[in-house]
């Protein structure tokens, strides 16, 4: 396993491919190998939420098991709040945890069921939270919120954003594994107020 700290962007590995370069294939919108998927889940700081995937998303089977992988853990995050405690039942689930053990968290959730990256030799998963006032922002840092969503983001003020990346095995020949038995594994965390625009990232090999 490989990981940054929240200021350190240079980390690199024998066994893994750089964390920058797997990014930065991941994320390269002519690379035609690449399925993408994105939900959005909007909290009301208790323990509700809602899931709002987004349109036009290009899903895969492993992209729909990851997705709901993390939908699970998020429940069991929201639901499984201790309340007999009044000072830690008021803290905020997940924006108010610190950014690396959510990584680790996830990652772990993700290890879990390795059978959900079948077929698959690379993916990335990166996460965002905040408030909604943070969501989206337009180039003059205003947040982009229409007068009709007001009324729906006072009663869920904060989100978790979810984006899959998959590239399937046929990609093997790009990675040093030669068995198609394992799959890279990139995943970022961002907390809008904590470490804005700049995610916490970690990097592991799971095999299936």
């Amino acid at each position: 396993m490989v990981a940054e700290s929240v200021d350190d962007n240079t980390c690199f590995s024998a066994t893994l491919p750089s964390i920058s370069a797997f990014e930065k294939q991941m994320l390269d919108p002519t690379n035609a190998q690449v399925s993408r998927y994105q939900n959005t889940y909007f909290m009301d700081g208790g323990n509700r939420f809602i899931s709002l995937p987004t349109l036009g998303n290009t899903n895969t089977k492993a992209a729909s098991h990851i997705s709901r992988l993390f939908e699970e853990w998020l429940e069991n995050k929201i639901y499984r709040q201790p309340s007999s405690n009044p000072v830690v039942y008021e803290r905020l689930p997940i924006l108010e945890d610190s950014v690396e053990l959510l990584a680790e968290d996830v990652l772990n959730k993700l290890k879990s069921r390795p059978a959900t990256m079948t077929g698959m030799s690379k993916v990335l998963v990166k996460v965002r939270t905040g408030h909604v006032y943070t969501y989206h922002q337009l180039q003059d840092g205003q947040p982009l919120i229409t007068e009709d969503m007001e009324d729906f983001f006072q009663q869920f003020p904060l989100f978790v954003e979810i984006m899959i990346y998959t590239m399937g095995g046929d990609s093997y020949c790009t990675t040093p594994h030669a068995s198609g038995d394992s799959t890279d594994l990139l995943l970022t965390v961002e907390n809008a107020t904590i470490n804005p625009e700049n995610p916490y990232r970690i990097m592991d090999e799971i095999y299936i």
